[in-house]
């Protein structure tokens, strides 16, 4: 997950101290929540596995906490996107493109308000 960027280096030296079973069961988990853990939650994790009290119900409680940079971050999947625009286009090109529209949306919206 390191080598694919999904989650980054140091959270995952942590995680690498989980039992196997618990880090196949945290990426059940991770998909459910639709989320990576960061360093403390990672941490969090390790300590809870050595104390013997990392299970699902911990792993849920932990994954499912707002980060602090998630509170102003929308993000989209590009396999979500991909069925939306031409194979040939790069995500700058989507991100490019999906600005666009959310600026013509806007105006659209505006108009429709003043009237």
């Amino acid at each position: 997950m390191v080598d694919e960027k999904k989650i980054a280096f140091n959270p995952a030296y942590e995680l690498s101290f989980l039992k196997p079973e618990e880090q196949r069961q945290l990426i059940v988990v991770m998909d459910e929540e639709q989320a990576t853990p960061s360093l403390s939650q990672a941490q969090r994790l390790k300590k809870f596995s050595a104390e013997g009290k990392l299970g699902y119900d911990a792993m849920s409680a932990i994954m499912s906490e707002e980060k602090k940079g998630d509170l102003d971050k929308v993000v989209l999947n590009s396999d979500v996107l991909k069925k939306y625009f031409p194979k040939s286009y790069t995500p700058l090109r989507m991100q490019e493109t999906i600005i666009k529209l959310l600026d013509q949306w806007q105006k659209k919206r505006q108009q429709q308000q003043e009237r």
